[in-house]
């Protein structure tokens, strides 16, 4: 198997021979060559014949100014081209199954993007191009076969291990009829039968295609570093050699021809196609392997914002919202529990962003974003609230969707967020989102994205866009998304975004439960507009108090200062005004 990287400049006579016209000169060398592609083919040249994976970029870290191999000291992306070299750097630091295992995954992946996408704008906005065979044809292509053999091991390991206990149960044993008719040995009076005859029984015909099987495996394993557990094998397998033989020759697809027709139950038959079908295809023929099978997509930001799709959205009840007017595609979108209070929802717009470390949203991206937070509102506000304010009572249903308090007139805080790719060294898994929030600029010392906002410390005004930025594992991403299992994560990574906008904004803002003890929560309202005017939230608009946010800056400070000197404001009737205020937080507000 050989390796490459996308957009990494190898010499020529490393990388042109293979992928041809993938290739295009590198703008620092001459000699250098690079491609933009990522994905799979399989070659048939004269230096090489077999399978070809182009990863992301991603997985090269720069370190001291040297793109090495997640970031692994002294592995450069030139020395791991080939797997079967013997002094590859990753198998001489036991880590020869790794990019293998990395290449079996993204092609899953990047397959199910075809699967779903192809022939739509998606794809060609991808740049997809696949030529693979259709399924319902028996001889498939290298690859698919492959992993369909890897897939059997994987849901029939239990039927092997019956089959070979029924099969060799008995072997071995005594034949006594044979035993007692030859001469015994005696000994005190006794007779001793120093030769027992055994009985050897004949290899059952199960056996023949089971040893075949596992012997592919193994010559997957040893010769293309595939990841394969073969667990405990009770047969002699046949070494790497000798299955290169059988496929070279053609004796192999003619042995399944042989034993066509020997086997009944289906598993076993559809094992025989699967291995029928592998021997068929690898062997050498001047009518095979004349058109390059291959799987490649010339523009991955398109297939990662899918799998982050596939990850996080849910746009049921929401194809309006998701389809902007102006003809603009929301990534993804998702309802969740309201980052104030837990008794209604609110949408969580997100933007996803295949970037290289070091590289934040800037410009058309951030206005975009904001844009997006905007419409969703305008939408709500539209198409639900008038609607359900002119028919209904001004309370909250739990769940219900809700944008606007009518009491106070504030708006609630619509989570707004970037989440992009990452690969880090000291987290290399495929089991863990590992979904964190990241810092925007530690240049600038910016952790967090500039909010959008008409005024200043008006967290509850309709003009304060927040924006976050969160980072996920991209080897988790593509591993979930290959293996269909995206949908199971979904509740987790939603309350793990929730949580972390919790969390943030409980570092910028101060949250006040205020609770007025003589007068009504909408008289309090409007008494102290002047001073609370879009710092105002009611979790339930029958609730006896209010939430008051100011923001930990000199100017929410300040207006914090100008409410408390007017506490001892008179109503109409001449009486003081008096209240409770408990200082609270965003994270305690999930408590009421």
């Amino acid at each position: 198997m050989r390796i490459y990287f996308e957009n990494y400049p190898y010499e020529s006579d490393q990388i042109k021979p293979y992928l041809e016209s993938l290739v295009s000169q590198d703008e620092s060398s001459t000699s250098k060559y690079k491609t933009e592609h990522i994905g799979y083919i399989f070659v048939n040249v004269d230096k090489y014949s077999g399978p070809v994976f182009i990863l992301p970029k991603l997985f090269l870290i720069k370190k001291n100014g040297i793109h090495t191999v997640l970031g692994w000291e002294g592995i450069l992306p030139e020395d791991v081209i080939d797997t079967d070299d013997e002094n590859n750097p990753l198998e001489l630091s036991t880590r020869g199954t790794f990019l293998p295992e990395l290449s079996l995954w993204l092609y899953r992946a990047i397959n199910r993007f075809r699967t779903e996408h192809e022939g739509t704008t998606i794809s060609r906005q991808a740049e997809l191009d696949s030529q693979l065979p259709e399924d319902s044809k028996r001889d498939k292509d290298f690859l698919s076969t492959a992993l369909d053999l890897i897939d059997f091991l994987k849901d029939h390991r239990n039927l092997f291990t019956q089959i070979s206990l029924i099969n060799h149960s008995g072997r071995n044993k005594i034949d006594w009829p044979k035993t007692v008719a030859g001469d015994p040995f005696f000994y005190n009076g006794n007779a001793w039968y120093l030769e027992p005859a055994i009985k050897e029984k004949t290899i059952n015909i199960d056996d023949t295609l089971i040893i075949l099987y596992y012997s592919v495996l193994k010559y997957l394993r040893d010769k293309y570093r595939f990841p394969i557990d073969l667990g405990e094998v009770p047969y002699q397998l046949l070494g790497k050699t000798e299955i290169q033989r059988l496929i070279d020759t053609g004796i192999g697809s003619k042995q399944m021809q042989r034993i066509r027709h020997k086997y009944f139950r289906d598993d076993l038959k559809h094992l025989w196609v699967l291995l029928d079908s592998f021997f068929t295809y690898n062997t050498s023929d001047e009518d095979k392997n004349q058109d390059k099978e291959h799987l490649l997509v010339k523009k991955f930001n398109i297939v990662f914002e899918a799998m982050i799709d596939s990850l996080i959205s849910d746009t049921r009840g929401v194809e309006d919202l998701k389809q902007q007017d102006d003809g603009k595609l929301i990534d993804h979108i998702f309802r969740f529990t309201s980052l104030i209070g837990n008794l209604s929802d609110i949408y969580f717009i997100g933007d996803s962003k295949y970037y290289s470390d070091g590289n934040n949203p800037e410009g058309t991206a951030l206005y975009k974003q904001f844009t997006y937070a905007k419409n969703a509102i305008q939408y709500h506000i539209d198409k639900l609230y008038l609607k359900r304010h002119s028919k209904q009572s001004l309370h909250s249903n739990k769940n219900s969707l809700r944008y606007r308090d009518t009491l106070t007139e504030g708006y609630n805080i619509t989570p707004n967020f970037f989440i992009r790719s990452r690969i880090a060294e000291s987290d290399i898994n495929y089991d863990r989102p590992s979904l964190v929030k990241d810092y925007w600029d530690e240049k600038c010392h910016h952790e967090n994205p500039p909010t959008n906002k008409h005024f200043e410390d008006r967290l509850f005004d309709r003009d304060t866009l927040i924006l976050r930025q969160f980072s996920i594992n991209l080897l988790f991403v593509i591993a979930a998304y290959a293996g269909y299992e995206d949908a199971c994560w979904s509740s987790d990574l939603h309350r793990t975004i929730r949580n972390a906008f919790i969390e943030s904004i409980d570092k910028e803002y101060e949250f006040f439960k205020i609770t007025p003890k003589n007068i009504s929560t909408v008289a309090f309202n409007r008494l102290y507009t002047e001073w609370l005017n879009g710092k105002t939230y009611t979790i339930d608009e029958g609730d006896n108090y209010l939430i008051v946010a100011f923001e930990k800056s000199d100017k929410g400070q300040k207006d914090k200062y100008n409410f408390e000197i007017q506490r001892l404001r008179e109503v109409d009737t001449g009486e003081s005004v008096t209240y409770d205020i408990e200082q609270v937080s965003l994270q305690s507000l999930n408590q009421y």
